[in-house]
């Protein structure tokens, strides 16, 4: 379950570092028109589900899994609306929150898994 808490951790980190960019403009995902406080209460969340997760819960399972979902689509949106609107182009940060939403959604599948083969 340590690819849960990497994930979440990378989330978090993701939100204060570079998500948008447009020359000498930089955005963090808590400035301007993004939703990095989103990410960062979902994946507080994710870290209390993680745990039930981590004890064998079907709930936790899918609590890390909506998180993921949540925290993904967030990015994603977040991410449309700097090129569409701002004309802006991705940051780094930005790619480390979409990646550790992947992150979550693979270990709640995997864990899934694991519960169903012990059943």
């Amino acid at each position: 379950m340590r690819v849960t808490w990497i994930a979440i951790g990378v989330a978090i980190a993701g939100v204060f570092t570079t998500w948008l960019t447009d020359d000498p403009v930089k955005l963090n995902g808590a400035q301007g028109p993004n939703n990095g406080w989103l990410v960062v209460i979902v994946a507080a969340i994710a870290l209390l589900w993680g745990r039930s997760m981590a004890r064998g819960s079907w709930v936790g399972v899918v609590g890390v899994a909506g998180s993921a979902v949540v925290i993904g689509w967030t990015a994603v949106e977040n991410w449309r609306d700097g090129r569409d609107v701002l004309g802006a182009s991705v940051g780094y940060g930005l790619l480390m929150v979409v990646a550790a939403s992947v992150l979550l959604g693979v270990a709640a599948l995997a864990r899934g898994v694991e519960l169903l083969r012990l059943r």
